[in-house]
C-alpha cells in the first residue's frame, strides 16, 4: 500500500507539469526582413510566441515549397499571408492544421536543406522580447562574397561607407566636439505606432532638432542623419543599407559621439520607462550611456529608470566613436504616448540629453 501511495503521489506531483507542457502556445506576430549583411543574402522571418515550441521543417520534392511546422501552437494573427522578397522567398502562408501551425514558404528557386535554417530564441525579459522561432532562407545561385557593411553611397546623402580617421575625443568639454544625432526611422519607415496612431518617427525628429540646438548652444558641431521626414538611404531600403547610411554620416564626419533617438514599444500597454543602450566596442560607450541615462531617467510622465543596457545593435556596432541609442519611453503606453506629444517633454528630453553629453566630455 505504501508503494502504491508513493506512486500515486508522484503522479499527482507530475500532473501540473504534464498539463503545462500540453498547453498550446500562441503565435502572436510574424515579420520578415531581407538581410544583405552576409556572404549570401537571405530572408529572415521571425515569429513571436507566448511559450516555447518545437519546430520541424520539410522541403517539397521540387524544392520550391518549404513547410515549417510549429507543434502544439494556435494561430492568433489576423494576417495569414505575408508577401516577402520575390527574389529569395516570395511569400509565407500561415495556417492552422489540427493542433499545429503550418508556415508554408514559397521560393522562386529550388532549395535544399543547406539553404534553410530554423532555430529558436528564448524569452528576453531585459529587452521585453517573447519566445521566437526564426527561419532564414538563403538566396539560391549567389556566390558568397566578403561581408561588406554599408559601402554603397546613400542616394539621399551621397555619402558612401567611410572608416573616417577613427579618432575621437572623450574629454576637454563639449565645445568644439563633433556630435552626430540620428532621429530614428523616417520616411517610409514609421517605427512603432502608439494607441492613438502617433508614430515613432514623428517623436524622434523634434526631440533631435531640440537636441541639436541645445548642443550647438554649448559650442558643439552637430550633424543630423535626417532633418525632415525622409529615409536616410532611400524609401524601402534594406535594413543594412538604411542603418549603414546613418552610421556613414557619423563616421565620415569623424564624430566624437553618435546619439540615436528612439521610442520603445511593447504589446503590454502598462510597460513603460526610459533606457539607454550601448555596445562595448570602446572603453567609453558605457560611460556615455550612463552619463545620459542619469539625466533622462526621471523625466515626468514616464515609468522611471530602465537603466543602461548593452545592445548588439547595428548603429552601435559600426560607428567608430562611442555611441548610444536612447529609448525615450514606450509609445505603446497611453500615458507615455500622450507625454511624447508635448513640446515641453520634447525640449526636456533634449536638454537633459545635452547635459548628459556635456558631463561625458567633462564640462
Amino acid at each position: 500500500m505504501r508503494k502504491l501511495f508513493l506512486i500515486c503521489f508522484a503522479f499527482l506531483m507530475a500532473l501540473p507539469l504534464l498539463l503545462s507542457q500540453a498547453k498550446a502556445a500562441n503565435l502572436q506576430d510574424a515579420r520578415w526582413v531581407t538581410r544583405t549583411d552576409a556572404p549570401v543574402p537571405y530572408v529572415r522571418m521571425v515569429m513571436d510566441l507566448s511559450a516555447p515550441v518545437k519546430a520541424a521543417a520539410s522541403i517539397s520534392k521540387d524544392g520550391k515549397t518549404t513547410t515549417v511546422t510549429l507543434k502544439n501552437t494556435k494561430l492568433k494573427m489576423a494576417k495569414s499571408n505575408i508577401i516577402m522578397d520575390s527574389s529569395i522567398a516570395s511569400s509565407a502562408q500561415l495556417s492552422q492544421v489540427g493542433k499545429d501551425v503550418a508556415v508554408t514558404i514559397k521560393t522562386p528557386s529550388a532549395l535544399d536543406t543547406s539553404d534553410i535554417k530554423v532555430f529558436s530564441l528564448k524569452k528576453d525579459t531585459v529587452n521585453q522580447k517573447p519566445y521566437r522561432i526564426v527561419v532564414d532562407v538563403q538566396k539560391k545561385g549567389v556566390a558568397p562574397k566578403p561581408v561588406n557593411y554599408g559601402k554603397k553611397p546613400s542616394p539621399a546623402t551621397g555619402i558612401a561607407g567611410s572608416k573616417g580617421s577613427g579618432k575621437y575625443s572623450t574629454s576637454g568639454g563639449l565645445a568644439g566636439k563633433v556630435i552626430t544625432i540620428d532621429p530614428g526611422h523616417g520616411g517610409s519607415d514609421p517605427g512603432a505606432i502608439g494607441p492613438t496612431g502617433y508614430q515613432e518617427k514623428n517623436a524622434t525628429l523634434p526631440i533631435s532638432k531640440y537636441l541639436k540646438s541645445a548642443l550647438e548652444a554649448r559650442g558643439a558641431k552637430v550633424y543630423m542623419t535626417r532633418t525632415t521626414d525622409v529615409d536616410v538611404y532611400g524609401p524601402n531600403a534594406s535594413g543594412v543599407d538604411e542603418l549603414g547610411a546613418r552610421v556613414n554620416i557619423a563616421n565620415a564626419h569623424n564624430s566624437d559621439a553618435f546619439v540615436s533617438i528612439h521610442i520603445n514599444s511593447f504589446n503590454n500597454p502598462t510597460v513603460g520607462g526610459i533606457a539607454t543602450y550601448y555596445y562595448a566596442k570602446t572603453g567609453n560607450d558605457a560611460r556615455l550611456a550612463q552619463k545620459v541615462q542619469s539625466q533622462i531617467a526621471n523625466v515626468p510622465g514616464f515609468n522611471g529608470d530602465r537603466g543602461i543596457q548593452e545592445g548588439n545593435l547595428y548603429v552601435l556596432r559600426h560607428s567608430n566613436m562611442p555611441a548610444i541609442l536612447v529609448e525615450l519611453g514606450f509609445i505603446s503606453n497611453p500615458n507615455e504616448e500622450r507625454a511624447l506629444k508635448s513640446d515641453q517633454t520634447e525640449q526636456d528630453f533634449a536638454n537633459r540629453i545635452a547635459v548628459g553629453i556635456a558631463n561625458y566630455f567633462g564640462g
